[in-house]
C-alpha cells in the first residue's frame, strides 16, 4: 500500500474494466488508487451492433480517458503482455507498472468458427451483413442459413439476426426466401430457461424460420453447409457466430483457449492479489451483464482487502438480455448457478433500467447519465412474467449442447493411454518439473491438486517461461501451466481424441474419471500409431 491507499491496476477497456473501476470508487473511495490500462482510446458499446444492419440501432463509442476520469481513475494506453506475480509488476507493450491488486479484464478475441461463412463479430461486420440483406432483397439469395458453431455458449445474437432478417423479408419484395437456423443446442436459446425457450420458439415459428437443434456445421463450401456425419444442406449464404479465444498473458495460468480460471471471489486460481472478470475468464457464458457481475465481485474482494467493511460478494451470475426481434424487444432474465433455485422470465417490458443490453449495477446508470438518459429510482414491475423453478449450474451450461455419439467398433483412449502419467503439484518449481520430465523422458506433466486435474505443463510452457527470464527456482507450475486443460473420459474414441488435439494444436490429452481425477494421458503419436487419423468435417460439440 502507498500509505493508506491500495494501488489497483485494471487491464482492459470494456464492460468489465469500467464496472470494476466504478464499483471500486463506490465501495472503497479514497482507499484505492485506480489505473485503467487499455490498448484503445475508445469504449465501444457493442451489443447493439446486431441491430445496425437493419437500421434498428447504432453502435456507440465514448472516449475512454473521459470515462476513466469520471469514474475516478487514471487512464494509461497500452496492452497487458505479462505479469510478475511475485514482484507485483505488470508488463505492457510500453512499460512496466507496479500494482498491489490487479484486475485482468482484457476480453476475448473473436475468430472464424465456420470456414466459408460470414462471421458476425460485431461492428466490423455490419457492412457485410448489410450486403447479404441487399442480395436477399434483390432475390439473389433464396436460402440463407444462420449458424451457431460448436463451442459457442452465448447464442443470442444469432437468434436476433435470424428474426430481424425474417422481419425484413416479410416487408420486402423477396418473400420466398427460406431462412434456416442451425445450432448444437438441445433447445433454442436453452441457456435462458424454459420460459424464454418457449418465447423464442414461438417467435421463430411465426417468422417461418426453420430450426435444426443438436446440429454441428463444420464448413460452408460450394453452396453446401457441411454437417459432418449428418451430410450437407444446400444454401446460398451463411452467417455464423465466431469462436472466442483469450490472448496469452505470460505468467498467468490460462486454458488451452486462453481463458483464465477464477474462483467465486473472482481471484485467479492459484494466485494472490490477481483477479479476472469478463470474457477472459473461463466461465463459459461470454456476455456483458455477466462480465459486469464478475467485475463487481472482484471490486468487492479488493475493497475488503483495502480495509472496507463490506459484506463479501460471491459470484452468483444472473443472465439478462434483450432479444431484438425487429419489432418489440423481448427482455430475458435467468439465474445460471445452482443452489438457489432457478428463475426464467420472458417479457416485453424492461426488467431493469436503462433498457439497454448491458446490465451493470454501476455501469448502466453511469452510461445513462453520460448519454443524457434520465434514470428513474426503480423500474416498473413487469407484467405477464413467467417464473420457472429449475436448477442450472456452470457445468450444466456446457451440457446444453449434444455430443457426437461413439461409433460401433471404434478404438478408444483406454487402448493406448499411458496409465502412469507424470503428476506434479501446483507449488512445484519449474526447475523441479524440468528435472522430473528429463528423468521420465516425458514431454508433459499433469498438475493435480489433491488428485484432481487442474492443469498441464509441457516442455513448450517451460521454454515460454525461460524466454521471459523466469528463474527455475522461482517460477511455479501453477503460474505457467495450461489451466483447466481439455480432457476426455474413458471410452472416448481415438478418432475424437486425435481431432481434439489436432484441432487445438497440442500433443497430449489427459484422460479423467467422472470426478476429474487423472487416469492417464494419450498422445497424438499414440493415435497415429493406432491409425486413428481424424476424418474431416465431424462435429464433436467440444
Amino acid at each position: 500500500m502507498r500509505g493508506d491507499t491500495t494501488k489497483v491496476l485494471i487491464a482492459g477497456g470494456g464492460v468489465a474494466a469500467l464496472e470494476a473501476a466504478l464499483a471500486l470508487r463506490a465501495l472503497a473511495g479514497e482507499l484505492v488508487e485506480v489505473e485503467l490500462l487499455a490498448p484503445e482510446p475508445q469504449f465501444w458499446y457493442r451489443p447493439m451492433s446486431v441491430a445496425e444492419p437493419f437500421g434498428l440501432g447504432e453502435t456507440q463509442h465514448f472516449d475512454l480517458g473521459q470515462l476513466a476520469a469520471a469514474a475516478g481513475a487514471s487512464f494509461t494506453p497500452g496492452a497487458l503482455t505479462a505479469v510478475d506475480v511475485s514482484g507485483k509488476r505488470a508488463r505492457t507493450t510500453a512499460e512496466t507498472i507496479e500494482y498491489e491488486a490487479l484486475v485482468i479484464a482484457v476480453g476475448a478475441e473473436p475468430r472464424s468458427a465456420v470456414p466459408g461463412a460470414l462471421t458476425f463479430r460485431g461492428p466490423a461486420d455490419t457492412q457485410r451483413v448489410e450486403e447479404v440483406l441487399t442480395r436477399v432483397g434483390r432475390g439473389d439469395i433464396e436460402r440463407l442459413a444462420f449458424v451457431v458453431p460448436a463451442g459457442a455458449v452465448w447464442t443470442l445474437p444469432a437468434y436476433e439476426l435470424a428474426l430481424m432478417t425474417a422481419a425484413r423479408v416479410a416487408q420486402g419484395p423477396a418473400r420466398h426466401v427460406e431462412l434456416l437456423f442451425f445450432t448444437p443446442e438441445r433447445e433454442p436459446l436453452a441457456m435462458f430457461g424454459p420460459a424464454a425457450g418457449e418465447a423464442i420458439e414461438s417467435l421463430l415459428r411465426d417468422a417461418v424460420v426453420e430450426v435444426r437443434t443438436g446440429t454441428y456445421v463444420d464448413a460452408f463450401v460450394d453452396g453446401e453447409l457441411l454437417l459432418g456425419a449428418d451430410g450437407s444442406v444446400p444454401v446460398d449464404a451463411a452467417i455464423a457466430l465466431p469462436h472466442l479465444t483469450g490472448r496469452r498473458i505470460h505468467g498467468i495460468p490460462q486454458t488451452v483457449q486462453g481463458f483464465i480460471p477464477v474462483d467465486s471471489r473472482a481471484v485467479v486460481v492459484g494466485l494472490r492479489d490477481v483477479y479476472a472478470a469478463g470474457d477472459i475468464t473461463s466461465f463459459p457464458v461470454k456476455q456483458g451483464g455477466i462480465a459486469a457481475q464478475q467485475a463487481e465481485v472482484a471490486a468487492t474482494s479488493i475493497a475488503i482487502s483495502a480495509g472496507v467493511d463490506v459484506e463479501p460478494h460471491l459470484f452468483r451470475p444472473v443472465l439478462r438480455g434483450v432479444l431484438l426481434t425487429g419489432s418489440a424487444p423481448r427482455y430475458l432474465r435467468r439465474e445460471i448457478t445452482g443452489g438457489f433455485g432457478e428463475t426464467s422470465v420472458a417479457d416485453t417490458e424492461p426488467l431493469w433500467w436503462p433498457p439497454a443490453k448491458i446490465v451493470g449495477r454501476y455501469l448502466s446508470p453511469f452510461l445513462g447519465s453520460f448519454a443524457g438518459v434520465e434514470v428513474p429510482p426503480e423500474a416498473a414491475a413487469p407484467t405477464g412474467s413467467v417464473d420457472v423453478e429449475v436448477k442450472l449450474d456452470e457445468e450444466d451450461v456446457s451440457g446444453l449442447t449434444t455430443r457426437r455419439p461413439p461409433l460401433p467398433g471404434e478404438q478408444t483412449v483406454d487402448d493406448v493411454m499411458h496409465a502412469d502419467p507424470l503428476v506434479v503439484a501446483p507449488e512445484d518449481t519449474l526447475g523441479e518439473v524440468a528435472e522430473r520430465l528429463r528423468e521420465r523422458d516425458a514431454g508433459s506433466a499433469l498438475v493435480c491438486d489433491y488428485g484432481r486435474l487442474i492443469g498441464i505443463l509441457t516442455s513448450r510452457d517451460l521454454l515460454r517461461a525461460y524466454a521471459e527470464r523466469v528463474h527455475p527456482s522461482e517460477g511455479r507450475a501453477r503460474e505457467w501451466m495450461t489451466a483447466e486443460p481439455l480432457s476426455v473420459p474413458l471410452g472416448t474414441s481415438l478418432e475424437e481424441a486425435a481431432l481434439v488435439m489436432s484441432g487445438h494444436g497440442f500433443h497430449h490429452l489427459p484422460v479423467v474419471d467422472d470426478d476429474g481425477r487423472a487416469l492417464g494421458v494419450v498422445g497424438l503419436r499414440d493415435t497415429v500409431r493406432a491409425g486413428a487419423l481424424p476424418r474431416l468435417h465431424i462435429g464433436l460439440g467440444l
